[in-house]
């Protein structure tokens, strides 16, 4: 039996690249997605290691030893190395359900068990929207998710400084402008990628208080535990983190101690779909939203859990980086106000347009 396992790459825009891996038989393809890895030299690298697993074993029989081989090669390493690692296993593991759910003849949501699923609630995250970053223009972006019919829009406003201002207070500003724009119906979210100093957080909560933000991301990092445990006790804003995380520990005290509201595993980063679900599962009472500034495959791949994961609330939804986000798989992400509609295609019901201009294949073997 001949089988190809590729990694693509997309280019998207100067900021974003998509990194997909996909396995060509003679049944089709099999897809998975393991962007933003920081790393594509490295994750070329960790992916040739990979291949080994898949070599000439029967498919998806050992799908779970493949797996398990993966997350060991994840244990060994550390810092960036295991990131991309790890990130490289949740496009594999994708891959493999994929793969499993098609030869099964079912829709992955149906595979995990999970009967049919209402459209997915997005929320529009703004910050790869091409263009500037004046007040102007972030407010603009917002707008333009408003207009497609989002009811949640996510900002990082303290990625870049002005020049003129501190990179708090011109955040402030850009959220400003956003909640102007938008009015007083659309919720506003505000992710800090843990760029401000604790001090700083603390200065901004009165007026993002004001601002009626829907909550912070990242503020303060899980393993901060001190200052999360600070900033939960200096507001009343809904507390959202965990989009790195591969394991459930690396919340463990957060979640235990009600630092958090909102945990954010990622289908890439947390080493793929049922590690997500197995993380949701572990914190029933707590809300699931899962990190997904993505390409289809990824966003695919996590709107799969909503059927089978009651506490998985909305799903992150990049708006506006590029208008043929679709036309990569086939025209098949279909999404109106702002909700994502599945179907009963078997797998991850994506198929991949490998002509795509956008697209050149980074690596190739057979396995």
């Amino acid at each position: 039996m001949s089988r190809t396992l590729e990694l693509l790459e997309s280019h998207v825009s100067d900021r974003t690249q998509w990194h997909f891996v996909v396995l060509r038989d003679a049944d089709g393809l099999a897809l998975g997605e393991c962007s933003d890895s920081g790393d594509p030299a490295r994750l070329t690298a960790e992916l040739e290691l990979a291949a080994r697993e898949l070599r000439g074993r029967d498919l998806p029989a050992d799908r779970l030893a493949i797996v398990d081989a993966l997350a060991r090669r994840v244990g060994e390493q550390t810092g960036p190395d295991a990131f991309v690692s790890a990130t490289l296993m949740g496009g594999l593991e994708q891959l493999l359900t994929d793969h499993a759910a098609q030869a099964a003849g079912e829709p992955v949501w149906k595979w995990l068990g999970g009967s049919a699923p209402a459209p997915v609630p997005l929320y529009a995250n703004i910050n790869r929207v091409p263009g500037g970053r004046t007040p102007a223009d972030v407010a603009a972006a917002a707008s333009k998710a408003v207009t497609a019919g989002f009811s949640v829009v996510k900002c990082a406003p303290f990625d870049v400084a002005d020049g003129d201002r501190s990179l708090a207070d011109t955040g402030l500003r850009r959220v400003r402008a956003i909640r102007e724009a938008v009015g007083d119906d659309v919720e506003v979210r505000v992710d800090c990628h843990d760029r401000l100093p604790a001090e700083e957080i603390h200065r901004l909560l009165p007026v993002l208080e004001d601002l009626r933000i829907g909550w912070l991301e990242d503020a303060v990092a899980l393993d901060r535990t001190r200052d999360l445990r600070a900033l939960r006790a200096a507001t009343s804003i809904p507390l959202a983190g965990g989009e790195l995380m591969f394991h459930a520990a690396e919340a463990g005290t957060a979640v235990a101690e009600g630092l958090i509201d909102v945990l954010m595993p990622d289908v890439k980063h947390a080493g793929g779909i049922e590690r997500v679900l197995s993380i949701a599962r572990g914190v029933p009472d707590l809300a699931v939203s899962p990190h997904n500034p993505s390409g289809p495959v990824a966003t695919a791949a996590a709107a799969h859990l909503f059927s089978v994961c009651p506490n998985a609330t909305e799903l992150e939804y990049q708006f506006g980086e590029t208008p043929w986000r679709s036309d990569l798989v086939g025209g098949l992400e279909r999404m109106t106000e702002g909700r994502l509609h599945a179907d009963d295609r078997p797998g991850l019901g994506l198929t991949l347009d490998t002509r795509h201009p956008s697209l050149r294949v980074l690596w190739s073997t057979t396995v």
